[in-house]
């Protein structure tokens, strides 16, 4: 039942943020300095440099962790054989979800021209 609930709660929450509105600002730094981008998001993660070009990363990693649910059991007695037969119902194992997010911008002569990002958590609210 908790993660049933989780799931909803993820699934609601899903549907406000969006990678659309993710790639809203992201393109709102088309054409802004390097300077601006790291004084609003601090200093990126990793930087690679190649020819005139500057790559700047920037990378967001979170895990969230579902506990499991213990089964439950029934028994039942058997007057003819005179048993106790147990069966189990139900009950799962906790599980992880990762989440990442990494966004890559590219500077050239000081100026964000380009940006890409790969993940399955890069989404943001309206």
């Amino acid at each position: 039942m908790t993660l049933l609930l989780s799931l909803v709660f993820s699934i609601l929450l899903a549907g406000c943020a969006t990678t659309a509105n993710y790639e809203k600002i992201l393109n709102s730094w088309l054409g802004n300095t390097e300077e601006l981008l790291i004084q609003k998001w601090g200093v990126p993660d990793t930087v690679y440099e190649s020819g005139n070009r500057k790559y700047l990363v920037y990378y967001r990693q979170n895990t969230v962790y579902f506990p499991g649910t213990p089964p439950t059991y029934q028994s039942w007695y058997d007057s003819l054989t005179q048993t106790v037969t147990t069966t189990q119902t139900g009950g799962y194992s906790g599980r992880s979800f990762n989440y990442y997010c990494k966004t890559t911008y590219t500077v050239e002569n000081g100026r964000i021209i380009h940006w890409q990002w790969q993940g399955n958590a890069c989404t943001a609210y309206e």
